[in-house]
This record gives C-alpha cells, structure tokens and sequence, in this order.
C-alpha cells in the first residue's frame, strides 16, 4: 500500500466558498447507501455476515426511536465492483436495514481520505464517521486526532458490556490512540509486506520448492532465484519494493533494524543493522541479479501479472483474495503462496491497517454500531471472499476456520508470528509522509547507483531528523 498524495501537517485546507452547502462541499455525485435497498447478499451470507450476529447489536432499541442517517467518509470506490469501500456499501445495505433506524450514506474520499476530511472539518462540517487512515489515504488519522477531529470513543467501548477491545491486534489499536485514548477501530489489517507469491512453474520448473511457512533463508532464496532467472530472455527471479514506508522497515527488521526509535523523534537508519539490510535489498540487482533494475518499466504488477516476465513479488496478504477469486483475470498461471523467507533476525513484519472513527458528537451511538460491525470477527472474515481483500483487525479473523480452508497463509501468519504483528513506530510529530519522502529520495540514490549506503543513509538521517524536529 502506497502512502497517500498529502499531507496538511496541522494546517486544514481552505474553506469553500461562501454559501456553499454541505451537498456541494461533499462533491455532487458521491456515494449514498441507504439502508433497506435490496442487494444480493449472496456473499454475506455465505460467510456468515447476515444482519444477525453481524448486525447492529442495538438493532431492536433503535427501531423504537426515530430513523437516523450517518454520514461516512470512506476510501474512494464505493460504487467500484471491488475494494474496501464498495464492501462497506453491502453491508450497510444488508446489515443497516429500515428495522434498525440507521442509515448509512457513504462519502468518497476523493482524492485522499485525510484531504477530504481536512476540507470538510475545516467547513466545520465534517462527516458523522470516518475511515481513520495510518499507512495510506493521506496517513492523516493521528494528526488529526491531535487536531480534535476524531473523537474518543473510551466511553462508548466502557458502556458496552459485549464488547472487547482485546481481541483486535494491539500493534493497529496503539497507532490509532492518542493520549492513552482509543479514536479508531482497524477495519482491516497485515503483518507486513511479508507475503511471497510466485509462480510455481517456474520455481518448481528450476528446482525449487518454497515452504509456505517461509520456513528457508534468505540466501537460499537468492541461491534458487538465480537458477530461475533467465537474463538472455529478460525472464527474472523476482523485483523488490524499495520504499521505506512499508517495505523498508520490513527489510531492515529482517537484519534486527529499525528505522526509527522508540519515541519517533529520532531516525536510525545509519546503524550497522539498517545499513545490511538495505546492501542485501541493493544486492538483489547489482550482486545477485535476480532483477536488472529496480526501477525499470513496466511496473511490478504487469511484469508479475500480465507479461509474465518476474517469477515472484512481495506485497502484503491483501492480495490473496484478490489472486484467488474465482473470476480473476490478473493470474493465469499456477500461483504460490508463502511467507517470505527468515533473514538473519527471522521474519521481519510490521503491522499495517486501516480503522475508522467517530468525528462528529451527533450521533455517536450509531455510528458506533456501524464500527463494531464493520470490525467485527463476522465482517472481518466475510470481506476476504466480498472483495475487501485483507482480513479484519482482530486476531480471530486469522485464525478463522473459512480462511484456513480458503489459503494456508493466515494460519501461517499466525505459526510464523505467535507474539503477532510487529509494532508502527510511528513519527512522534506525526509527518510521516514527509518523512517518508525525505528517506526515499536519498535512498533512492542509492539503489540507482549514485552513492554508497553509507552515503545514503546518513543523508536520509539527517533529513529525516530535520522533518522530525519541525
């Protein structure tokens, strides 16, 4: 997942002009679901999210009150036929039906998430609910938080006797608190950009057979990729992501670094342990060669999916729903499926995820059920088949006897990671896309062969700590 476009670091977006009405604020044309239109609700039920268990839990006191509508600004593709967000739309369709008294209109988050609810609470007219973005989306959630656009949902998690906030995956509910307050749920999440797909055939064809818990080295790994690869046919081993967002604190954790401290105020880029991560990652083309350049076109995706001309990929089990539905056209080939091998510190990962959260005092109790639901075990494992991809935030959702049959790689997921996902260290001012941009660029050099690591890294420390410091 790619981190979004802007990042507004505390200053909001212009108003509108004046006399602008909230219709126009929120863009004519956006997504409105409401409640009790019929849908097909095949793929709910399959995977046991019908309106019961998975329903609004306060379904039957709120039939008695007056009908309430919610809005909730959502990631981008809520009439798209796949993603997140055209997910969201079913089930507000399915489980936010007329007996609950709640309906639920969906916003697009165009063009980011945190722009959008930068503009709209800077109107002072921000949205009942809103998706709470970490990693993607703008990465604006705890700044905004800070800023008093998200609100505490501490109360609300108390008062509810059914509900549990231990069952969600500690490294996701952390990210999304904000002095020792809880202001988003995770509807979904990954230990890390630590899933390897490749093409059996052609793995197999060399020799090699992965295990699927990544259960080998890294040099093993190198050893079989360089028996696949095939320069004279321009047919390569395998291209790594090289930012340092997701992936690169992924491969330096793999050699026992870390790109930041604890507190977020200081970057560590320049240690011995980065430092060899980041020549292994570089060694992946100028050493190893199982790829020619990083930086080559067409992207990883057309050279994986539609050219057929790289064995394997990284990404994060996001992708594993969307590989493995049924009609899919993105793979046509025998499609493996496995954690990525153990470098010398074992299996790196680092959680990543997506939440949601109140953002407005009206209405806080229906919203509220809408973010149970979508976080709920239920959803979590029924958006894997619906089109979401990645399961949800709770740690039954992995370990969920439907997604065991479905792939291997969750149960794995929780073999491989017992203590499970790794913690966000997070930048304590919270630019992270600044940050992030500050350490690509120099790394970036690097990996194009312009400078040494060393150069690179102490480089990307210093602007880093520079962006740390504002």
């Amino acid at each position: 997942m790619s981190v979004g476009r802007t990042s507004l670091h505390g200053r909001t977006a212009a108003p509108t002009a004046q006399g602008s009405t909230r219709r126009r604020l929120l863009g004519v044309g956006t997504a409105g679901v409401v409640a009790g239109v019929s849908a097909s609700g095949g793929v709910l039920a399959a995977c046991g999210m019908a309106t019961g268990p998975g329903g609004p839990s306060g379904e039957s006191q709120r039939a008695s009150k007056a009908p309430v509508t919610i809005d909730i600004l959502t990631r981008t593709g809520v009439a798209a036929p796949t993603g997140h967000s055209q997910w969201y739309a079913q089930v507000a369709r399915n489980s936010f039906t007329p007996q609950t008294g709640i309906t639920v209109n969906l916003i697009d988050g165009d063009p980011d998430v945190t722009t959008k609810l930068n503009v709209l609470a800077a109107a002072g007219t921000p949205p009942d609910g809103s998706w709470y973005a970490t990693t993607s989306d703008g990465a604006g959630g705890r700044e905004q938080t800070q800023r008093g656009v998200f609100k505490p949902m501490d109360e609300l998690i108390k008062k509810d006797s059914k509900f549990d906030l231990k069952g969600y995956i500690k490294a996701l509910i952390d990210i999304m608190s904000v002095g020792g307050k809880v202001y988003g749920l995770p509807l979904m999440a990954h230990y890390g950009t630590n899933v390897w797909y490749y093409n059996k055939a052609k793995w197999n064809g060399a020799g090699v057979y992965p295990p699927a818990d990544g259960n080998w080295t890294i040099d093993e790994f190198v050893a079989g990729g360089q028996k696949v690869t095939n320069k004279a046919q321009d047919f390569w081993a395998y291209r790594p992501e090289v930012s340092i967002d997701q992936y690169g604190a992924f491969w330096v954790r793999q050699f026992g670094g870390e790109v930041l401290d604890e507190a977020g105020k200081k970057c560590l880029l320049d240690t011995p342990e980065c430092r060899a991560g980041l020549e292994w990652v570089n060694n992946l083309q100028t050493k190893f060669q199982l790829i020619d350049d990083f930086y080559r076109s067409p992207n990883i995706d057309t050279m994986f999916e539609t050219q057929g001309t790289l064995a394997s990929r990284s990404q994060t089990p996001g992708l594993v729903a969307e590989y493995k539905k049924p009609d899919q056209t993105r793979v046509k080939f025998d499609l493996g499926i496995a954690i990525f091998p153990k470098g010398p510190k074992g299996h790196g990962t680092q959680a990543t995820g997506q939440g949601m959260g109140i953002t407005k005092p009206d209405h806080q109790a229906e919203v509220w059920e809408w973010i149970k639901t979508l976080t709920n075990r239920e959803n979590g494992v029924a958006q894997v088949f619906g089109g979401a991809g990645s399961p949800g935030g709770r740690v039954d959702c992995w370990t969920d006897p439907k997604l065991a049959a479905f792939d291997p790689i969750y149960g794995n997921m929780d073999k491989v990671y017992p203590q499970g996902a790794g913690s966000i260290r997070w930048p304590a001012n919270n630019h992270r896309v600044d940050l992030v941009k500050a350490i690509d660029e120099n790394l970036a050099r690097f990996f194009k062969g312009q400078v040494s690591v060393n150069e690179a890294t102490t480089k990307a420390v210093q602007d880093a700590n520079a962006v740390l410091s504002l």
